[in-house]
């Protein structure tokens, strides 16, 4: 796989905003985008350097695992990550995600660049950053804690986004990001959800219907089934 360009990857994500019904602006809900796609994902306790991991079937089956671990505003990233691997890669494997001693590879970064694009429109920063800022290039604290709560991103993802598309000095980049992150949304009055982990055991997707299916089919025992089912009451946020 060629290494794709940020131009491509905007195009990419505006495509797919398009297509799932999703304007170039607005947040994009994560749970409802995964329910709409039909794409089963679970939500599971992974170590602390695993994000997550994709994989489709030869019939088209998509499913994705989550750490539910990981900030909120990270499993967004990671979610939004392998869709890049799910819909637009063009190397069919098991996609396995984390933080990787060795060098990144050219299918990850371009999953990369496209969760960026995909969680943080172009356009959409561009409304919410004011004019001085943009001539400046040194955006306000407050407009970076505004900006990652409204698109629910973390705040490292925000900070290099900006940098990407040029609304960043380098100066003021490494100065926000050495701003701590729940402390700063603390004094400003945010809600500090989306800097913790959560939705431990959370299943999304038709996982009970095919369970349902495999137990009148005779494929699974009475008891398989409902432990089947018990993940998803579990799992309901």
């Amino acid at each position: 796989m060629k290494r794709i360009s940020l131009e491509t990857a905007e195009s990419l994500a505006n495509k797919f905003r398009v297509e799932v019904g999703i304007s170039l602006v607005e947040p994009v809900n994560m749970k409802s985008l995964l329910r709409k796609k039909n794409i089963l994902t679970i939500y599971r306790p992974l170590s602390e350097n695993s994000y997550g991991l994709s994989l489709k079937s030869k019939d088209g089956d998509c499913f994705i695992l989550v750490n539910s671990n990981s900030t909120r505003g990270r499993q967004h990233f990671t979610v939004a990550h392998e869709l890049f691997h799910l819909f637009y890669d063009d190397t069919p494997m098991v996609h396995f995600c984390g933080d990787e001693t060795e060098p990144v590879s050219i299918s990850e970064k371009n999953a990369d660049l496209f969760a960026a694009a995909l969680l943080m429109p172009k356009e959409g920063l561009l409304k919410v950053v004011s004019r001085e800022e943009i001539i400046s290039k040194e955006i306000k604290l407050a407009t970076v804690l505004k900006t990652e709560q409204y698109y629910s991103v973390s705040r490292s993802s925000l900070l290099y986004r900006f940098r990407a598309i040029g609304l960043l000095t380098e100066k003021t980049f490494q100065t926000l990001l050495a701003v701590p992150v729940k402390e700063s949304a603390r004094q400003y009055g945010y809600d500090l959800s989306l800097y913790a982990g959560g939705n431990e055991n959370l299943v999304i997707g038709d996982f009970g219907e095919k369970a349902r299916l495999l137990y009148d089919s005779g494929k699974i025992s009475e008891g398989h089934y409902e432990e089947l089912l018990n993940l998803i009451r579990n799992g309901k946020d």
